[in-house]
């Protein structure tokens, strides 16, 4: 389990800036939290819930589509103490959008539902964690404007977001070896539980992953759009000016750097 051993991931050579850390790394074997695919499908339920229901009857052979299903629209009511019969032939119908998507799922519970689907022999209705991921340039207008928490001036969305200013935006520079080389945000206000199926078949095609410094910044944004409080991983400074040392981890998530050429 990964909880047990230490990831060795590979940064790319591309930085913030001079100054700054190795924002991406190389992805690794496993899934891994911090992971960058290229097209995950992103569903959303809205009210009222349809749902795509088998027919009462078996068609004609040639007259329909082997798949024939009708749709119904399931009122509030019966949505109380009710229970979906999805395993046999009932599918909820969903608003779905494929986008960019950074996994979150803890590694190590990655590595238990890798064991049972290695030992089962099928997937089942297992989920993971992930964010969907936008492009900053397209998915924000151009003259968006947003208070800046500091100045409380109103400031182009898109710059704040840059910053690293609005929480529940979290900036992703330009990908690695990527055409073309535009800025991107996580939306962690959309978290959502994808079928492992996606991320497993998507396992090749990943564009990067986040190295420690940048997948703590991740999980500190993470924490204050959901709970409003900060997690610290830097020293901070004390009224009295003193500094005071704080050295936050993740156990299992600990990481060793090799520089990547």
């Amino acid at each position: 389990m990964r909880c047990c051993r230490v990831a060795v991931l590979h940064p790319w050579t591309w930085k913030i800036s001079e100054n700054s850390m190795a924002f991406y790394a190389r992805p690794q074997t496993e899934i891994f939290p911090g992971d960058i695919s290229p097209s995950i499908p992103f569903p959303v339920v809205t009210a009222p819930l349809k749902i795509a229901r088998p027919l009462p009857y078996t068609p004609k052979a040639g007259k329909t589509p082997v798949d024939s299903r009708r749709i119904h629209t399931m009122p509030d009511a019966t949505l109380i103490n009710s229970k979906l019969e999805i395993s046999n032939g009932e599918d909820a119908l969903a608003k779905t959008r494929c986008s960019k998507a950074i996994f979150l799922t803890w590694g190590s519970d990655v590595d238990s539902d890798e064991l049972r689907i290695t030992e089962h022999g099928k997937v089942g209705k297992r989920g993971w964690l992930a964010a969907p991921v936008y492009d900053i340039m397209q998915e924000i207008p151009e003259g968006s404007v947003a208070e800046d928490p500091d100045t409380h001036v109103k400031t182009s969305v898109r710059d704040l977001i840059r910053q690293g200013k609005l929480h529940q935006s979290f900036y992703l520079p330009p990908f690695p070896g990527v055409e073309p080389a535009t800025d991107h945000y996580a939306n962690l206000r959309q978290v959502t539980n994808i079928g492992v199926d996606f991320f497993r078949q998507a396992k090749a095609q990943r564009l990067a992953t986040l190295t420690r410094e940048s997948y703590n910044e991740l999980i500190t944004q993470l924490v204050w759009v959901f709970s409003r409080a900060e997690l610290l991983f830097r020293p901070i400074r004390c009224e009295c000016g003193r500094e005071v040392t704080i050295d936050q981890r993740f156990e299992g998530q600990m990481v060793d750097l090799e520089e990547y050429e």
